[in-house]
């Protein structure tokens, strides 16, 4: 029974995605690996990793099995980075916030785990999008072990839709919510607050800054929306939390049950209401959605920003049109080619050309470079270091790793050297100022 229930969790991942989402490949074989050299350490700050969409954290019931950072769908993977960091002395962890949910509630889940407290999604955010204010409670299970007190910084990394999640907690900590501060003064949340100086750096690997034309094909299909919210509803009506491989927590939407709850109610009011608030992944992942969502977000003037991108198709030779290379993972052949067909057309404002057809398998790398909002001020890492002038508060985009598609980040074997070392010269790098 307990084998049907993860295939059936599996299934359902899959429909949920379509091609947003995929589980990681074999780990590639074991190659000669450099260690973080500690002697060029400047900070060093925990790394706090933040998993994608339809992602899951050590919270969830099969990370054990197969780490969302680094492992395979077979059990007995050794190659948790977070567990290899650990061991080099360099404090990882790898919290669980919402799969589908929305880059303010996953940044709210976040924050809750970080300061063990209860998920305040905000009076303001939740009499907009029309469900509960709270969520989970973290009390006395703060990630790091102890409460953050927002005073010790943290790094943050964020992995596809991790990077939304990661970017807006960092913007909410340094300039806070006039909406939430209107609405609730003195009862307000701290994370809405601002004021903290306490991300280090934001780091993000393959995220959709601008969105990708794969969600406007599904987003903007009601059908399709319908299918899946209802699919989710059923899961939280029938099974609880406990049914799938992650906790979908969407218990404020009443889609699955709140905690302490052994069911949801089977309910069309809230899974109407849950395709249409436009507050989950989905949405913020259209190129409309994630124009609205980088015009909240401020970059924080003491943070450093880096982004890691990566694309996997190349030329077909009919305009601008792209193919998947031979090491992109098959199941995103088919998003990818949805990208690839977008070209020359407009998607919600955005003429699709040049780099928005060039992708990963779901990203576009006009979406994963950087923000447009900071376009003007992004620059070329390599190029900075070389001027030595690289400072908080900008925008960084590292060498595209060409070759390796949206899921290589999580261990499989694409890499130009090795799983182990791409993380710990991306460690040396933050480390250095």
């Amino acid at each position: 029974m307990k084998k049907i229930k993860k295939l059936f969790s599996f299934m359902l991942s899959f429909l949920l995605a379509m091609g947003l989402f995929v589980f990681p490949s074999y780990a590639q074989e074991a190659q000669a690996v450099t260690a973080p050299d500690k002697s060029l350490f400047v900070t060093d700050y925990p790394y706090i990793f933040v998993h994608g969409m339809g992602g899951w954290g050590e919270n969830d019931p099969y990370y054990s099995e197969s780490p969302y950072w680094g492992g395979n769908l077979f059990p007995g993977s050794e190659d948790d980075i977070i567990k290899i960091l650990n061991a080099q002395g360099i404090k990882a962890y790898a919290p669980s916030v919402g799969p589908l949910s929305s880059a303010w509630d996953r940044a709210c889940e976040l924050y809750a785990q970080l300061t063990g407290t209860v998920v305040d999604y905000g009076a303001a955010h939740s009499e907009e999008h029309n469900h509960d204010r709270y969520g989970f409670s973290y009390e006395g299970k703060a990630t790091m072990g102890t409460s953050w007190n927002l005073s010790d910084k943290i790094n943050l990394v964020g992995h596809s839709f991790g990077g939304a999640t990661v970017r807006l907690l960092t913007s909410l900590l340094a300039y806070g919510n006039e909406q939430e501060l209107a609405a609730t003064g003195n009862e307000t949340s701290e994370l809405f607050k601002g004021g903290h100086n306490c991300v280090h750096s934001c780091i993000t690997l393959s995220a959709p800054h601008n969105g990708s034309q794969v969600a406007n094909v599904i987003y903007d299909s009601p059908v399709m929306m319908t299918l899946i919210a209802t699919g989710l509803n059923f899961v939280g009506a029938t099974a609880g939390n406990d049914f799938s491989v992650f906790n979908l927590q969407l218990g404020h939407f009443a889609i699955t049950p709140k905690q302490g709850e052994e069911r949801a109610k089977f309910s069309p009011r809230a899974i109407s209401n849950f395709y249409k608030a436009e507050d989950n992944c989905g949405y913020d992942m259209t190129l409309r959605g994630a124009k609205e969502l980088n015009e909240s977000i401020r970059t924080a003037e003491n943070t450093y920003y880096y982004s890691y991108t990566t694309v996997a198709t190349e030329p077909t030779g009919l305009g601008g049109r792209q193919k998947p290379v031979s090491t992109m993972n098959s199941i995103f052949k088919i998003s990818s080619s949805m990208i690839s067909l977008s070209e020359g057309t407009t998607v919600d404002g955005v003429k699709i050309e040049g780099n928005w057809a060039v992708n990963d398998g779901i990203v576009p790398l006009a979406s994963s470079l950087y923000p447009l909002t900071d376009a003007d001020t992004a620059k070329d890492y390599e190029e900075s270091v070389e001027t030595a002038t690289v400072n908080p508060g900008v925008w960084y985009y590292t060498d595209t790793m060409y070759g390796m598609d949206h899921f290589d980040f999580c261990g499989t074997e694409d890499y130009p050297t090795s799983f182990e070392q791409f993380y710990f010269d991306m460690v040396t790098m933050a480390n250095s100022r």
